[in-house]
């Protein structure tokens, strides 16, 4: 299954970016660099990924994970990955990638750890 992307917003100021199937070596999966430029370009600056349909990441997707985070996190945002288990959960730990991403339980976790964060 190819890389699908759903992006909502949690008012005031969270992008729930939703990602389903493969975030792979791809045109598809750079959509998901391109949203988090579009939204630092609009001053939004705090992303929860929700990667519960996400059914595999090479190492192409890790890189990408890593980049969003870093790219947030350098404008002054914030990011939380939700829904990571299974083989996605698992390459994350053995990558040590679960060091560096902030990992949520639910989206409403997620919205709690960035709610004392300043707004873009």
């Amino acid at each position: 299954m190819l890389l699908q992307i759903d992006t909502r917003q949690i008012p005031p100021d969270i992008t729930v970016m939703v990602l389903g199937g493969k975030i792979a070596m791809g045109r598809e999966s750079q959509r998901i660099e391109m949203a988090v430029q579009e939204m630092l370009r609009l001053n939004q600056k705090k992303l929860i990924l929700d990667i519960t349909g996400v059914e595999h990441v090479d190492s192409t997707g890790i890189g990408i994970l890593a980049y969003c985070f870093g790219t947030l996190t350098r404008a002054g945002g914030a990011l939380r990955v939700v829904g990571a288990g299974g083989k996605v959960l698992h390459l994350l730990q053995i990558t040590r990638l679960t060091s560096v991403l902030p990992l949520a339980a639910s989206i409403e976790e997620a919205c709690q750890s960035m709610s004392g964060q300043p707004a873009g």
